[in-house]
């Protein structure tokens, strides 16, 4: 009795593991190929550091040691609440939204375009051309970094 409870139960596990694999090679649960530039961008914002070189990117203002975008904004880019700041929702979705990008108060703010993006993380200013809280880092990213960088906050869900 025991062993057919084992038996059963193993080729229950057989069975689904084929149907597994089986929908695994079909590509259903297979995530979607990321590109260079958005694995790039993902080690910008997670690190602070340029991809090639591993050397930090500069940057000027902000806190003093930033670990990339992701230090602030969390590893999914929906913003962080520590006891000093309450950083916001820099997603793309949510930073373009034709609505206004929801603030972390819950009020909307202005809607961003991918230069306006570009000024607040490269000079510190917001949509509406008024300087970003003091935590914002003013970052140094060359042409590609810039690019990586804003291929992976498009690609965050």
């Amino acid at each position: 009795m025991r062993y057919r409870g084992l038996l059963i139960a193993g080729l229950i596990l057989l069975v689904g593991g084929v149907i597994g694999l089986g929908l695994l090679g079909s590509g259903l649960f297979n995530p979607a190929p990321v590109s260079a530039e958005v694995a790039r961008g993902e080690w910008i914002f997670r690190t602070g550091t340029d991809p090639d070189t591993g050397q930090p990117i500069p940057y000027a203002g902000g806190m003093g040691m930033v670990m990339g975008c992701a230090g602030c904004h969390g590893p999914d880019g929906r913003g962080l609440r520590t006891p000093m700041f309450i950083s916001p929702d820099i997603t793309y979705r949510n930073l373009t939204d034709p609505a206004g990008m929801v603030e972390p108060d819950g009020r909307r703010g202005p809607t961003y375009t991918d230069e306006l993006i570009r000024r607040a993380v490269t000079r510190g200013l917001d949509a509406e051309g008024k300087p970003l809280a003091w935590p914002m880092p003013r970052w140094r990213l060359t042409e590609r970094q810039w690019q990586d960088l804003l291929a992976y906050l498009k690609a965050l869900p």
